[in-house]
């Protein structure tokens, strides 16, 4: 049966849905703790949000703090916010209160996981490597058949010198993702801490066929270099990765061991250290 009133009236009530989603802050919920000191109206916590979605994207981070953190007091289980702030403290490098926030999004995002691997970094940061390892499982658990989450806690298992777990892992996230670099990067890593020098050189030269200035994959084809005593091609890979990433110290102590500028020591940490 054709109804007049419902034919006019329902596009009228979607594009009064449209547009009440476009008008109302779809982060800002309605504050009634009255026990709470910091309670923000709706109109004002919009004000706010905006001042400081501005600030940041201008990069005052440090003019930006205020408002995140008047935001976050006045609504401490909003997620958009806990994560606003967690951001601003992660660029700002202050990272004791990036973890705190960080963990503080893990118990209140409805989706944890958009939380890691940066909890996990917030202590690397902090040099809390059994902190650090424990927010990589952690953040694994969550969702175990997720090729990054498996990446980060096998990454977190060489760290603490597990690679045969590491392995199995690495093996795990490519049979889902069989072309993942950082995936065959790492498995040829483990591989070749464990001695299994022949497969590891061949698993990094089809890395490197496809991705031949992966920073990476140039490291770890010049350690296996270095492991099989063939010192020119570990300086041409050194070399190479070198002009990739200037900065990237691993790649700089190696280059340097292998040219006789650095103690045998540094090279040994530093082989332990390769990729991560």
């Amino acid at each position: 049966m054709d109804i007049p009133f419902i034919r006019f009236a329902f596009p009228l009530l979607i594009l009064y849905m449209f547009w009440s989603m476009l008008a109302v802050n779809p982060f800002v919920e309605d504050n009634e703790d009255d026990s709470n000191p910091n309670q923000l109206s709706v109109t004002k916590a919009q004000e706010i949000l905006t001042k400081t979605k501005k600030l940041v994207q201008a990069g005052k981070l440090e003019e930006a703090m205020p408002g995140a953190l008047q935001l976050y007091k006045a609504f401490p289980e909003n997620h958009i916010y806990i994560e606003q702030l967690a951001q601003i403290y992660d660029a700002l490098g202050h990272w004791p209160e990036s973890a705190a926030m960080w963990e503080h999004y893990l118990q209140y995002a409805p989706t944890p996981t958009d939380g890691c691997p940066m909890l996990g970094f917030a202590y690397e940061n902090l040099n809390q490597p059994e902190l650090a390892f424990k927010a990589h499982e952690r953040c694994w658990q969550f969702e175990q058949n997720n090729s990054d989450l498996i990446f980060y806690y096998a990454h977190a298992l060489e760290r603490q010198g597990q690679y045969s777990r590491a392995i199995q892992l690495y093996r795990q996230g490519l049979h889902r993702s069989p072309t993942y670099p950082d995936l065959l990067i790492g498995l040829a890593r483990a591989q070749m801490q464990t001695g299994q020098l022949a497969v590891a050189r061949k698993g990094i030269d089809e890395v490197l066929k496809t991705r031949p200035d992966n920073t990476d994959a140039l490291l770890v084809s010049g350690l296996l270099h270095a492991r099989m005593g063939k010192t020119s091609g570990a300086i041409a890979d050194l070399e190479h990765a070198h002009r990739m990433s200037p900065g990237y110290r691993e790649v700089e102590v190696l280059l340097m061991q292998m040219r006789g500028q650095a103690p045998r020591r540094v090279l040994a940490t530093s082989m332990s250290r390769a990729g991560r």
